[in-house]
């Protein structure tokens, strides 16, 4: 017994000793140095991977969902997108959070406040550092929208993201020909500005910027960057908010990818060779552009498949103007930014599609 009672004593003194040393304090700085680890790591192996797309050439050969059964297609797309998104999309949520709690308000507000025409260009011009897909892109505006920007402002950054960002255009240009490279970031620039203006202006663009200044208190007497933290409590913030933003945005991402499996899946590739070609196809091109949601850079696979089956390039100008506007990201952004947002930036992407190719298709006389 006496033995006993000394191992139990001992044991009891141990765990006293481990929590004395690993007390509250502790445990932030641990947490807030795991967090940075974990974010440096996503960082270096998201620049790694992009520039490994440089060098490495893309698939020649697209899956044929067509091939699995109805029930098993949603489960191989999801697979698929996750295979190819998982570092931008978690990297993203975490950017959410990081930009939300330790880039100042006040810098927000004054380059991206809206309302003005360089706050626009800036978050064009910005976007494209961002080498991600439609939906990896959400998390990092909600970020910026948390922070004071403004409703049209998060848009253009939305729709310029995965439109032109450095690696979908280089990768374009080397694959299909670098004419449709410079021409969809000319358009896709024009397609972002001229959506985020219209709808700052909107009504609802200015009640949602109320709600959202009250949601994630950025105005009133007191503001989140006069309130002192430190650097553990910011990252406890940056951490809720991105826990926040996920539970908002998955649900909505894995609904619309299941929709867009069965779309991918049961279009028939007689179309293509059949309808898109000429006004007809540039127009049925705009239209599908959305729907068939992929992501990044691998719509540059598929787009190439369709011009060796047929395609002209026109049309093919036309279908990759049409990737912002996808089934898939509409779902979450409607949280954000309404479907009268939605709407209209799909409208404003839909005609800008058109018009670009067959702006394209009469410089290099393709006949319509």
């Amino acid at each position: 017994m006496a033995v006993s009672d000394t191992m139990h004593e001992r044991r009891i003194s141990l765990k006293k000793r481990f929590l004395n040393y690993f007390n509250a304090e502790r445990r932030k700085k641990l947490y807030t140095i795991f967090y940075f680890i974990v974010l440096a790591a996503l960082v270096g192996y998201f620049i790694y991977s992009k520039i490994k797309l440089l060098f490495t050439t893309p698939p020649t050969e697209s899956i044929d969902y067509a091939a699995y059964e109805w029930y098993i297609i949603p489960y191989v797309y999801i697979i698929n997108y996750i295979k190819h998104a998982w570092n931008s999309l978690l990297l993203a949520f975490m950017l959410s959070g990081v930009i939300y709690e330790f880039v100042p308000t006040t810098s927000i507000r004054k380059w991206l406040g809206g309302g003005k025409f360089y706050h626009y260009l800036l978050a064009a011009l910005l976007a494209p550092i961002f080498v991600t897909c439609s939906c990896s892109v959400i998390p990092v505006y909600v970020g910026i929208l948390a922070s004071g920007a403004s409703l049209g402002v998060a848009m253009t950054f939305f729709l310029m993201a995965p439109a032109a960002n450095f690696i979908t255009i280089l990768m374009t240009g080397e694959y299909i020909g670098w004419n449709l490279g410079l021409w969809r970031l000319a358009w896709s620039f024009v397609a972002a500005v001229l959506s985020g203006i219209l709808f700052d202006r909107l009504r609802v663009s200015r009640e949602l910027r109320n709600q959202y200044d009250k949601q994630y208190a950025t105005t009133g007497q007191v503001k989140r960057f006069e309130v002192k933290k430190t650097i553990h409590d910011r990252v406890e913030t940056a951490y809720k908010f991105t826990l926040d933003i996920m539970k908002n945005i998955l649900p909505r991402l894995l609904l619309g990818l299941v929709a867009v499996s069965f779309l991918i899946a049961y279009i028939p590739d007689e179309w293509i060779t059949t309808y898109f070609t000429g006004f007809v196809g540039i127009v049925i091109a705009a239209l599908l552009g959305g729907p068939l949601y992929t992501p990044t850079l691998v719509e540059i696979v598929m787009t190439r498949s369709f011009i060796l089956k047929g395609m002209d390039n026109a049309t093919a100008l036309s279908f990759m103007m049409g990737q912002p506007y996808d089934f898939v990201s509409m779902v979450p952004n409607s949280k954000y930014f309404k479907w009268k947002g939605v709407l209209l930036y799909s409208i404003v992407s839909f005609v800008i599609s058109i018009l670009s190719a067959v702006v394209y298709a009469l410089i290099y006389k393709i006949p319509l």
